[in-house]
């Protein structure tokens, strides 16, 4: 799975107000930002494990395959 995070997508649709002047870069918009930048980065790392243990169990269920067929 590849692309853009939920967070990192709303980050940029947020900069692109920015820069359409639609939004002001302030207080609490930089608040936002620094949620969603953590936000991104917990999917990530949760995405990366999740990745990580798919692979482990398609390897596991090859290995067990391979076996049986023996």
């Amino acid at each position: 799975m590849s692309g853009k995070t939920l967070p990192a997508y709303l980050q940029q649709v947020l900069e692109n107000h920015i820069e359409q002047s639609d939004l002001v870069r302030d207080k609490e918009l930089e608040d936002i930002f620094s949620g969603l930048t953590r936000l991104n980065d917990n999917v990530e790392r949760l995405k990366s494990i999740i990745l990580k243990r798919r692979e482990e169990a398609d390897r596991a269920a090859q290995s067990a395959s391979e076996k049986n067929k023996d």
